[in-house]
């Protein structure tokens, strides 16, 4: 986000690189004033967020609400998320497919849930966000690394993504859905994982799948299907 243009107060908090509770309510009464209103505005909340790691306890949720309430109720069409919105969420919150941040990633989820409709493409960008994680090992308790499978975590995670798809008590997710999902499975498939995620996996066994196609996008690729995988995960 090199190019944005910070001005005042927005490029004194920029500089300190933290945001604490007299700085998010300078931003809300004039960088703010009528809350993130256009795409512009949005850009500067995300480069915010970036330049200042330090911020208060406050700024989390101010963060979340204000650029999900933009994308889903202020920017055309209000109300859904379009394939236009998703492509600009996925620009604006990841890097090379990676949406690093904890607070673009709940954005991101927040959004999804929010909206009265969404693009499976976004859904299924944030399931392959899961995968991301999934690869990377993790330490034990006794210093030796290890690769977790799916956890309670993980779980609410995919239901949070999925329970749109709900309808009459039966999961219906689409084939570029059911590709991500197929593609965590690849990774945990020998792994101690929660018991829900078979059941997740059972609704997703029945719809078509289009690996090849789907891995063409480049937040999809991974080692061994032509592209580089990137270890950084959001």
């Amino acid at each position: 986000m090199s190019g944005i243009r910070f001005s005042f107060p927005a490029c004194v908090i920029a500089g300190k690189g933290r945001i604490d509770r007299h700085d998010l309510l300078i931003l809300r009464k004039y960088a703010f004033t009528n809350g993130i209103r256009g795409y512009d505005d949005a850009l500067l909340l995300l480069a915010l967020n970036d330049m200042c790691p330090v911020h208060c306890d406050d700024w989390p949720a101010y963060f979340v609400e204000q650029l999900t309430a933009f994308i889903v109720d202020t920017a055309p069409p209000r109300g859904r998320l379009d394939a236009a919105k998703a492509a600009w969420l996925i620009r604006a919150l990841a890097l090379d497919g990676h949406v690093e941040n904890p607070l673009q990633l709940e954005t991101l989820l927040h959004a999804i849930e929010r909206a009265d409709s969404c693009p499976d493409i976004l859904s299924a960008f944030a399931l392959d966000q899961l995968r991301y994680r999934l690869l990377r090992p993790t330490a034990s308790s006794y210093g030796a690394t290890r690769h977790a499978g799916i956890t309670a975590d993980d779980m609410a995670y995919i239901w949070r993504l999925l329970r749109c798809r709900i309808d009459g008590g039966h999961l219906f997710i689409s084939s570029l859905e059911a590709s991500s999902l197929a593609m965590i499975e690849d990774v945990v498939r020998h792994r101690d994982n929660h018991p829900g995620w078979q059941e997740v996996m059972d609704y997703a066994a029945g719809e078509e799948q289009h690996v090849d196609s789907l891995r063409s996008h480049p937040w999809l690729q991974t080692e061994g299907n032509g592209g580089a995988w990137d270890e950084r995960v959001a």
